[in-house]
């Protein structure tokens, strides 16, 4: 109960200091002194309020990885296994797909030849007749020849089990997209600006190396140090 009542003393002090802030007013050295003063008083307030909350985050956080640990134990377990299946399964699927789709492909070759075929007889035909309404008719009757669209059954269609062909992209060569990113270019879109790195960069530089494209500034921040004891 003891512990409870001082987070309750820290939270009523959390609070007050932040209606300070919203008042604060600095228009004179003595002001910024002051506002420093509190500062450093409510950086004592936040140990405070951490010392007294960050054991039970360690007890809880440690229950939750022994927790986690556990249950990932099994499902990566399941989850391997059901890849390694999912991927056999799914090489055989496409392996049959591939014969399907070479049998179309001959099947309809043949169908294509048939009737191109055909269409030759009846021209030949035309052309032999000498009266011009039977050469009409032979030729309407070839230009009527229409090659059949030859399908072929799935090789498996399992109720439950679908699947699904998603397009996807992967970078192979970074300079040759960089070269094609002109102003307003779909390329252009594929490119980040890596702000951490620049980051990095423009602290080690002190943003004296001029990027193109690039704008180093500074940012002034204060800190507070306080002393123990």
């Amino acid at each position: 109960m003891e512990k409870q009542n001082e987070a309750d003393i820290v939270r009523e002090e959390v609070n007050r200091m932040v209606v300070w802030a919203q008042n604060l007013v600095v228009a004179s050295v003595e002001d910024y002194k002051v506002a420093f003063a509190s500062i450093a008083e409510i950086k004592g307030i936040r140990k405070r309020w951490s010392d007294w909350w960050l054991p039970l985050r360690n007890k809880t956080y440690a229950a939750y990885k022994e927790v986690l640990a556990k249950l990932q134990e099994g499902t990566k377990t399941c989850d391997k296994a059901e890849k390694i299946a999912k991927d056999k399964a799914d090489s055989w699927r496409y392996e049959q797909e591939l014969k399907a789709q070479e049998q179309q492909r001959k099947l309809q070759s043949i169908a294509d030849e048939k009737a191109r075929r055909e269409r030759d007889r009846l021209e030949k035909e035309a052309a032999k007749l000498k009266t011009p309404e039977k050469k009409a008719e032979r030729l309407e009757q070839a230009a009527e020849v229409i090659t059949p669209i030859i399908t072929v059954a799935k090789p498996v269609d399992l109720e439950g089990v679908s699947v699904r062909t998603t397009t996807k992209a992967r970078l192979v060569n970074l300079a040759t997209l960089i070269a094609a990113a002109t102003p307003g270019s779909v390329a252009a879109s594929f490119l980040e600006f890596n702000e951490r790195a620049a980051n990095a960069f423009a602290r080690s530089t002190k943003g004296k190396v001029l990027i193109p494209g690039i704008e180093f500034y500074q940012e002034r921040s204060s800190a507070v140090n306080i002393k123990e004891g």
